[in-house]
């Protein structure tokens, strides 16, 4: 295997951009195939078909391949359709089912029904009956998240033969531990599983239940997360879930590799969202007008001396919202405007409308807006995402590429994308905080606003903000150079 081998390469996943999208894994398998393609890998997605997803808008194809699965003690019939990704060469397979798929217009229906268990078991085995009939043979099956990993479950049993003897290889990537997938253990008698075979400790056993996450885990040839950091802390019973101390066996073999960001959609030089259009020469001024429409837009004084802060969020604990709860009256008194864009929990929806309406430096919009997101990364000075865990991150890239500059707990892809301007002003990139403790944002918010203030300094910052390399092509290189290290493993 030389180090320029150009592999068959299928990627397994629920959601694509731009076909269906609720989280970040749709951006991931929207872009990094591309990247693989254009390094000269034949590379081909699997999706579900969910009645969101329009035949005649998307020109999907007929392939002809329909198979029956026998699934919950019934026969259930899938057929398979062929596409695209829009100007690149990837094809696009999706599995269709009515029952399970097809009559669905969201992509999850949450961890909680059976219905979700059986649905991405079938989609899992479904794809793995239509494979050989497809005229594809991967060297690589690469499976993101817990709704594709069974169908590693299946190839180490009932399935093994499209392993070939090891010529091909399954890569599992997590991008997000916390949701695993986890069911009675009665479900793998209806998924046509082994239970004597999969059902121990060293397999699919979890506290008593059947862990599809721990499945992707165990039988993967390689695991890769989605930052550096977060494939060091998911080893740690404090990011672990539970299953740290099966990744940490698994160490050798477990890889950080971070996300990259689309380019062309988040470029504030062509961005028709914004105000003023810019690039790194003329960002300051550029900015300084798009902050400016962006407080009209919300209503705040345009102040100069005031940074504008900015948080494009779901509402939720996890994003650092309790932090930020613990400090709402100290926000009141700060020197500075916060502008606030997303839903969430009902209390920091609460909190939020409240500031907005008490205060004379905080606005709030509840909801989801895709333009004025833009405009909040372009017309801020600070983007806050004190996250108490963040296997990669988005936003934090995006304000990065905008010229604003981040503030975050250290954790995850966080950690790995920025670099605290006290700690390395030669070099750094923004402001973080370690531990995760409401004094310790508060700290980080007054650092901010010394670094604000600094005014022969600010171009610079901004300047090396927008220099940050977050494009898709360092990732797809890195996961180039790990399909070929996985075949240096002996096989499972």
């Amino acid at each position: 295997m030389t180090n320029d081998t150009r592999f068959k390469i299928l990627m397994v996943a629920t959601e694509a951009v731009p076909f269906a999208k609720e989280g970040g894994v749709a951006d991931v398998i929207g872009s990094l195939p591309k990247e693989l393609a254009a390094l000269g890998h034949e590379v081909c997605i699997f999706l579900p078909r969910y009645g969101s997803i329009d035949p005649a808008r998307w020109s999907l194809q007929d392939t002809g391949v329909v198979r029956t699965v026998y699934l919950a003690w019934w026969n259930r019939t899938v057929s398979i359709w062929k596409t695209s990704l829009p100007d690149a060469p990837v094809t696009v397979y999706l599995l269709d089912n009515e029952e399970f798929f097809g009559r669905y217009q969201q992509i999850y229906l949450g961890l909680d029904r059976h219905e979700e268990q059986l649905r991405f078991l079938l989609f899992c085995r479904g794809l793995l009956e239509a494979l050989p009939q497809l005229d594809f043979i991967p060297d690589i099956i690469h499976l993101h998240d817990w709704q594709a990993a069974p169908c590693v479950a299946y190839l180490r049993t009932s399935h093994r033969y499209l392993l070939r003897r090891g010529a091909t290889r399954v890569v599992y990537t997590i991008h997000n531990l916390q949701y695993q997938g986890r069911w009675d253990p009665s479900i793998l008698e209806e998924a046509g599983l082994d239970r004597n075979y999969l059902f121990n400790p060293g397999g699919l056993e979890f506290w008593g239940d059947v862990n599809w996450m721990k499945a992707g885990i165990v039988y993967s040839d390689v695991v890769t997360t989605v930052s550096h950091r977060y494939a060091q802390e998911i080893q740690t019973p404090a990011y672990g879930w539970g299953l740290d101390g099966v990744l940490f066996q698994r160490h050798e073999r477990v890889f950080g590799i971070p996300n990259g960001l689309d380019w062309d959609v988040w470029n504030p030089a062509t961005d028709g969202d914004l105000a003023v259009r810019y690039t790194a020469a003329d960002a300051p001024t550029a900015k300084a007008r798009n902050r400016t429409a962006l407080r009209q837009e919300f209503g705040l004084p345009d102040d100069p001396e005031l940074p504008l802060v900015g948080i494009v969020s779901r509402l939720v604990d996890q994003k650092g919202f309790d932090l930020i709860a613990s400090i709402a009256d100290e926000l009141r008194n700060l020197p500075l405007q916060l502008v606030v864009l997303g839903t969430g929990h009902p209390r920091y929806e609460h909190l939020f409308r409240d500031l907005a309406t008490s205060t004379r430096n905080v606005r709030a919009s509840i909801g989801f807006d895709s333009a004025l997101s833009h405009r909040i990364y372009a017309g801020s000075d600070f983007f806050l995402m004190p996250s108490a865990f963040e296997p990669g991150g988005l936003g934090q890239m995006i304000a990065l590429r905008y010229g604003t500059l981040p503030i975050v707990h250290a954790t995850g892809g966080l950690a790995d994308t920025v670099t605290d301007l006290d700690a390395e002003p030669a070099t750094s990139n923004g402001v973080s905080f370690i531990p995760y403790t409401a004094s310790d944002l508060l700290d980080a918010l007054h650092r901010a606003l010394r670094l604000y203030a600094q005014h022969d300094r600010w171009p610079d910052l901004v300047a090396r903000a927008m220099a940050y390399d977050s494009r898709w092509s360092a990732s797809a290189h890195a996961y180039s150079q790990l399909y070929q290290r996985v075949f240096r493993f002996p096989p499972m």
